[in-house]
């Protein structure tokens, strides 16, 4: 009877080994980003592109003075959602913006990799888990899109935080989990509110047991806060009038929403790419290696998924997986809504690309299962295993989601001699970098030029028709002319962007590069190319710092 009394119970064992599990998971998670991501620790020119729209302007958190009030950084900010404003400003208390966005994007993947290890087991025990955690090392669809720590970096991490939490449920955590997603990713929250409320319908149509979540008023209560917190939102950048997002009558015919415009989205792609072709591209090498290894590598995958779907037990998973069912009914249901209203539940591959990549990473897991299960695969090699898909993992994953900007940096320099309150103009193209890494206002930048928000696109529209027509006229009375209404300080001049090979290119996208390309052809030589009219400094082998503005 002593004996009986002081053994451990069959579930104290079972906790014990999930969270040994989970250590495993968190220790080599953390190995696979830091190895994936080293690159980006060492340098700080190295980092996520989009940051460059979204986290450059916190940087005035840590030096007041920079960013002065601009259309820009206006924008840059109200479109940030507020739960990324509160983190960001917590860390800038003893880290830089930008730096801070590279931890966060390690701390984001190792919390998906968790989720996914969590959610594999709940459905299939240990195997799964460990096969659901090496599908988040090996796909980079999920590291790509949590690089940079910018809001969509929060959408797989808290999409499967809420699925794990439906699978084991607990009402508690996925109310907490919606709250999350309604200020860090809203579009998130749509998608797990309208597939736990889908599911609750169900259940009172069928009479069926109904899902954790919503049963009661407080779960109702936390529904209404999430929708007023979404709906905030999108009511402040109209009242800015940086609103509404544009919709399919203003899309039609306008170049900058077409294959050679600014944002390629109308009209819209068939569903078959943001369904099969896009996830498949993440789970073949097409991205790394190309259209043809992208094939093979689907080839010599397909006998592995064959016999592995064959062995694996589907019917105990069937009966866990009403979550995932009812979120993919949510996200088909919202997807289609989303493509019959253009953009005005933004762009539809959004509700899809997640949760979809999401249910293909834990198919390939459980098909590796059944493979395993079926060619016995000894225990003792099933930890080699989990470490050589850890060590794939790391090598598929490098500088996924990074970009190197080590190059301009004799620029961002110069551009620290000028005043903080300095305003460049330049082409789009460069002024990114002008902005994150130089710490300078631009007067019009490539990833700032967002045509989807209709009232910042009237005011942002002709300043970039005014900016092209300066930095390539002929006549120095136009450049001259262009500084002086817009206030600008300097113009950052790259010789390359004026020879023939890059004129009779893409110089920027459409309908600007027509522009551009009429004005190339008109008689003359470029005005700022010509030191008589504008002297320069030389910044970098073949960039000029024009000044323009002041005495």
């Amino acid at each position: 009877m002593a004996a009986n009394a002081t053994r451990p119970s069959a579930s104290t064992t079972g906790t014990s080994k999930g969270l040994a599990d989970a250590g495993v998971v968190f220790v080599l998670s953390c190995l696979v980003f830091l190895c994936a991501h080293a690159a980006g620790f060492s340098s700080p020119w190295i980092i996520n592109d989009d940051a460059r729209q979204q986290i450059y302007w916190m940087q005035s958190w840590v030096d007041p003075d920079l960013y002065p009030p601009s259309l820009l950084n206006d924008y840059a900010e109200r479109y940030v959602p507020a739960g990324i404003k509160v983190v960001y400003r917590v860390a800038a208390a003893c880290m830089d913006p930008l730096q801070f966005t590279k931890v966060l994007t390690g701390v984001l993947f190792v919390l998906f990799c968790l989720a996914a290890h969590g959610i594999g087991r709940s459905l299939g025990g240990r195997r799964l888990g460990f096969a659901a955690a090496a599908s988040a090392w090996l796909l980079p669809f999920f590291l790509k899109n949590i690089s940079g720590g910018l809001s969509r970096a929060f959408a797989a991490p808290l999409l499967a935080l809420f699925l794990l939490a439906w699978l084991r449920r607990s009402a508690l955590a996925m109310g907490a989990v919606l709250l999350l997603q309604a200020v860090f990713i809203p579009y998130i929250c749509v998608l797990a509110a309208a597939s736990c409320v889908l599911a609750r319908l169900w259940s009172m149509v069928r009479k069926s047991a109904a899902p954790p979540f919503p049963r009661r008023l407080l779960h109702f209560m936390i529904l209404f806060a999430c929708a007023f917190a979404v709906w905030t939102m999108q009511r402040d950048m109209n009242a800015s009038g940086f609103g509404p997002l544009t919709g399919a009558a203003d899309m039609t015919g306008r170049p900058e929403f077409g294959p050679h415009g600014r944002l390629d989205l109308f009209p819209l792609p068939n569903p078959f790419f943001d369904l099969v072709y896009t996830p498949m591209e993440s789970v073949g090498l097409f991205l790394e290696w190309g259209l043809v290894p992208g094939i093979v590598s689907l080839a010599l995958l397909l006998p592995v998924v064959v016999i592995g779907a064959r062995a694996f037990d589907w019917k105990a998973l069937g009966a866990k997986a009403r979550p995932f069912v009812f979120t993919a009914a949510a996200s088909l249901l919202l997807y289609a809504a989303a493509r019959l209203l253009a953009l005005k539940l933004f762009v539809p591959n959004r509700y899809v690309s997640y949760p979809f990549n999401l249910f293909y990473a834990l198919a390939l897991a459980a098909c590796f299962v059944g493979f395993l299960t079926r060619v016995r695969v000894k225990r003792a090699a099933l930890a080699g295993l989990l470490l050589a898909a850890a060590a794939l993992g790391a090598l598929r994953l490098h500088n996924v989601g990074l970009y190197d900007y080590t190059a301009g940096a004799p620029v961002y320099a110069a551009l620290a001699e000028t005043s903080k309150d300095a305003l460049i103009a330049g082409h789009p193209e460069a002024m990114d970098n002008v902005l994150t890494f130089g710490k300078r206002n631009v007067l019009a930048s490539f990833e700032l030029a967002h045509p989807w928000s209709l009232g910042y696109w009237k005011r942002l529209e002709p300043r970039l028709n005014d900016l092209v027509s300066a930095y390539y006229a002929k006549d120095p009375a136009v450049v001259r002319d262009f500084s002086r209404r817009y206030g600008v300080d300097y113009i950052l001049v790259e010789e390359d962007r004026f020879t023939p090979q890059a004129l009779s290119g893409r110089p920027l996208f459409a309908p600007f590069d027509g522009q551009i390309r009429a004005l190339a052809k008109t008689p003359g030589k470029f005005a700022l190319l010509d030191p008589a009219f504008f002297p320069y400094k030389t910044v970098a082998p073949g960039v000029r710092l024009v000044r323009v503005g002041g005495p």
